[in-house]
């Protein structure tokens, strides 16, 4: 071998290991700027930058590598908003589109002033599935996607806030199209406009999205979708989440719903409103999972205010509260053309022109172990109305306290061809008690019925469990056989109970079972209880606890749900570990709880603004810890 020849193997052996061996890139100490950064680094490479405006748009041209600001060597937040990419409207801000995988990573930046035709203002995903990790994306616009776009991707969104963009199509917050299927964990997406569809997130096309531990809030469409529109078989998988504070102008405040099934579980929807569906409209088929959630305060112009269920869906609806809704019918759900089944839940002091708690028309659907209390009909139907060739079956519910000013305090029937039948229920004042259309008379089933005060317990987590001697105790139906009931309660408690101690245990009417043990699954040595101790992302965040009115709330809310009682310690810490704050020490009841923190320390003195963490622990063990951001 000649000595050139050694040479040049020496050469591109050095050239070689010099490649695999990850570099940091410095902006502007080696670079001028993160594209020209992007430009010399290979996969696994890392773009450090330090902070600054830098008014450029950047494509990471297909390489796996790492771009952050410092941030990611310090952990410190401040350096989020100090590390700003500004697209100055020429495009998207970032793009993704040559097949990056999830090693390609976005971290610790604020992502503003992208404009994009027609996809992705702040960041645009095309055939590709980066990981966005502690980004702000704010203030830019597109077509469709202002805040992110993904046509065929998938990425990781975690620690990521979307705010206040504005998308002249689909998608304020976020576009998710043509088999897309991202993932959000700790997210805020929240002050985002479309002027049609998905004012916070768009999903359509055959696309699913992972949103766990979201805060999707005061988002608004101006046709549907307010916080989220899924359509055309497309599904979301939400959990752990608060959607509040959205509105669109036609179907869907919250959420809407056509053609798709996806499942909206353990949940927090508050606060929206809507022409129909107040809270979630589902239509066009849809068969939906909606379970354990807390569905309270949102509004409907016509029909929904917690739900509207029209035209062939199909929704499992169980173990939710529906509290403070309003719609002139069905102020907690309304249903036309579909048959959803409505299990476990507990609706009161909703209200409507008709129908205060539920609304049904041209349905059969099947209401069982629901408590249906305290609502109230302008006119027709303070519980339930029934309207238009419905043959509802209802079983095991308890309808009682309700009102209507004109008539049907607890049922109201409209017309001659509807046939309802109901069963084991506790009725306040019996069929005689029923309102009716003009010329129309009972023409259905009443089996096995009570008319007696079903003795609510009226205070604490849950007013409406029933008391020691309650007649609804073990009254149900003795075989529940065919009813695809879970085995639990609406707050986690074994749902076949005998709570008389007679030796025979029948289910209870009403959405509570009584004494009952908390449900468990027990394999071998593996115990999981259902529903779990959940500890959510408090909102808003930021928040400002000095300068009410100034765009930032004065307080925050924390909110945690345990499905037992017991000792709950909730306690506030500084950066550094310092706890400042214990906000609750106490006993509390199963059941979910939301705590105001207004940004004092145990000395009652306002804290610096900064990153702080609130940690929960339930019967002297750590359950969860999260972050929050307090700004002034």
């Amino acid at each position: 071998m000649n000595i050139s020849f050694k040479v040049l193997i020496v050469v591109f052996l050095t050239f070689f290991v010099s490649r695999i061996s990850a570099i940091i890139i410095n902006v502007p100490g080696d670079q001028q700027t993160i594209q020209a950064g992007i430009n010399v680094a290979v996969d696994g490479d890392t773009v450090l930058v330090q902070p600054n405006t830098y008014v450029e748009t950047i494509n990471y041209s297909g390489k796996n590598i790492t771009v952050a600001s410092l941030f990611l060597t310090t952990q410190d937040t401040t350096y989020i908003s100090q590390t700003i990419i500004d697209g100055n409207q020429s495009g998207s801000v970032v793009t993704f589109e040559s097949g990056e995988d999830s090693t390609t990573v976005l971290c610790g930046f604020t992502i503003t002033n992208g404009n994009a035709n027609p996809y992705g203002g702040g960041i645009c995903c095309y055939n590709s599935s980066p990981s966005l990790v502690n980004v702000i994306i704010t203030n830019n616009s597109a077509d469709k996607g202002s805040g992110i776009s993904c046509t065929d991707s998938s990425p990781i969104l975690e620690n990521v806030t979307i705010d206040n963009n504005s998308a002249v199509i689909y998608g304020g917050g976020i576009y998710s199209t043509f088999y897309s299927n991202p993932s959000l964990v700790n997210v805020t997406i929240a002050n985002n406009t479309t002027d049609n569809n998905g004012g916070g997130i768009y999903c359509g096309g055959n696309s699913s999205s992972s949103l766990d531990n979201v805060t999707i809030a005061n988002n608004s469409a101006e046709i549907s979708g307010g916080g989220i529109y899924c359509g055309w078989n497309s599904n979301i998988d939400l959990s752990n989440s608060t959607v509040i504070d959205n509105s669109a102008n036609y179907n869907g405040g919250a959420i809407c719903i056509i053609g798709s099934s996806p499942e909206i579980k353990q949940s927090i929807i508050e606060g929206n409103s809507a022409f129909d569906g107040g809270g979630i409209y589902c239509y066009d088929n849809s068969n939906p999972v909606i379970s354990n959630n807390r569905i309270n305060n949102n509004s409907a112009i016509v029909s929904g205010g917690g739900i509207y269920c029209y035209n062939g869906s199909v929704s499992n609806i169980i173990n939710n509260e529906f509290g403070y809704n309003e719609a002139l019918v069905g102020g907690g759900i309304s249903i036309l053309d579909a048959n959803p089944s409505i299990i476990n839940n507990n609706f009161n002091h909703n209200e409507a022109v008709e129908g205060g708690g539920i609304h049904i028309s041209a349905s059969s659907c099947i209401i069982i172990n629901n408590t249906i209390s305290n609502n109230t009909a302008t006119y027709q139907g303070g519980g339930i109305s029934i309207t238009y060739i419905s043959s509802p079956i209802t079983i095991n519910t308890i309808l009682w306290g309700n009102e209507a000013n004109l008539s049907g305090n607890e049922i109201y029937i409209r017309h001659y061809d509807c046939e309802p039948e109901f069963y084991y229920c506790d009725i306040q004042g019996g069929l005689n008690a029923f309102g009716y259309g003009q010329g129309v008379s009972f023409n259905g089933v009443y089996e096995n019925n009570l008319d007696s005060d079903p003795l609510f317990l009226g205070s604490g987590e849950n007013p409406y469990s029933l008391l020691e001697y309650s007649p609804c105790i073990d009254a149900g139906i003795p075989d529940t056989t065919g009813l695809n009931l879970p085995p639990w309660d609406i707050i986690g408690n074994f749902r076949i109970w005998d709570g008389d101690n007679n030796g025979s245990a029948i289910i209870d009417m009403g959405a509570y079972e009584f004494g009952a043990p908390p449900y468990v699954i027990t394999d071998e040595n593996i115990i999981t209880k259902i529903p779990e101790i959940h500890l959510y992302q408090n909102y808003p965040n930021p928040f400002n606890p000095a300068v009410a009115g100034a765009g930032r709330s004065p307080a925050t809310t924390i909110s945690f749900q345990i499905p037992v009682n017991g000792e709950v310690n909730l306690s506030i810490y500084n950066i550094k570990g310092q706890k400042i704050k214990t906000i609750v020490n106490e006993k509390l009841e199963q059941g979910l709880h939301l705590i105001i923190w207004d940004g004092k320390n145990d000395n009652n003195q306002y804290v610096a603004s900064g990153v702080y963490f609130y940690k929960l622990k339930v019967n002297n063990k750590d359950i969860a810890i999260k972050k929050c951001l307090l700004l002034k």
